[in-house]
Parts: structure tokens; sequence; C-alpha cells
């Protein structure tokens, strides 16, 4: 089987910071290790549909004396596989944050944009992103991706080009769907 390291997403993307990824990266491994051992796991991508297995590992050295919280630990570790998938398994070379109100998290190109690029070229593909810890009777991996939909339709970018991410750490699944 495939193995792929987190850390991966450091040499892929550009825009955050190489400490921006690390530290999203560890909210991530905070939260697979709640539930899995040895900094790995076998995790299902689901990418538009097609479902690709791999094991994935993380970085499990360092204090996480400052990552207790469980809605952080979803949903930086959400963004973490967020960056992961686009930048690593769907090629994405850069990403930056959207506004509030857009209806998306995050927006990425393939390439990074020059200083000077016009803002009206807008050819970003735009992703709406969240992490779950485990599911439960009110908070389910297919509940939340169609929720997330419904958030890029109420928003500013829901006639572009977008994606919805979801990550479940328990169960690791991490699915990516084009949002129509």
């Amino acid at each position: 089987m495939e193995r792929l390291h987190l850390d991966l997403t450091k040499n892929k993307l550009k825009g955050p910071t190489q400490e921006q990824i690390v530290t999203c990266n560890q909210w991530a491994a905070t939260a697979f290790d709640k539930y899995h051992s040895d900094s790995n796991a076998e995790i299902e991508f689901n990418i538009d549909g097609i479902i690709r297995n791999a094991i994935l590992e993380w970085d499990s050295n360092f204090s996480k004396s400052a990552m207790k919280e469980k809605i952080d630990m979803a949903n930086h570790g959400g963004v973490a596989m967020a960056w992961f998938i686009m930048s690593v398994l769907q090629f994405y070379t850069y990403v930056e944050q959207s506004e509030i109100g857009d209806g998306v998290d995050y927006r990425f190109k393939y390439v990074e944009p020059d200083d000077d690029d016009l803002n009206f070229l807008d050819d970003y593909h735009y992703v709406e992103i969240s992490g779950i810890l485990e599911e439960s009777k009110t908070n389910s991996l297919k509940g939340r991706i169609k929720h997330k939909h419904e958030q890029i339709k109420k928003g500013g970018k829901r006639d572009k080009s977008s994606s919805v991410i979801v990550t479940l750490f328990k169960k690791p699944t991490t699915v990516k769907e084009i949002h129509k």
C-alpha cells in the first residue's frame, strides 16, 4: 500500500509559511493520535468519487500541551488535510485564505500568482473545509459534507469552481467533492 507523509505539504504548497503548515499538521497529528498509534493509519481518500487508500504517516514528536481543545483539533486538522489533498494529491501549489461571507475557507491555484496579477483574473478553486474527530447521531461525515455544500450555496463564491473537503479522524477518511 502507498505510504504518504503529512509533511509532504511543506514542500508542495506556497502561501502559508512553513511554520503555519507545520502547526496545522501538528493539529491533524494530535487529532489522529487520539485514535491511532505509531504515527500512522490507513486512510481512505475519496476524491471526486475516486477512492484511493494509503497509509498516512505523520510526526507526533512534539508537545501537545497547547493542543487539547477538540474543536480546534478538528478545525485546524481539517485544514491540514485539505491542504494535503489539494497540494499533494491534486497538485495545486498555492493557497490563500478567503474572506468571511465567501462561503468557502480557502482558495487554491495551480501556479503562485505574481505580485502584479490583476484581481479580476479569478481563476482560483475555492474550498470549504471541515474536520470531525468522530461521528455521532447529530454529526456524521455525510451530514457535514451536505452542510458544507449548503454553506457554499449561501456564499459569494457559489458560482465559482469550488469543492468541499471533510476529514473524519477516528475512521481516517477524507472526502473531496466538487460543488455543483
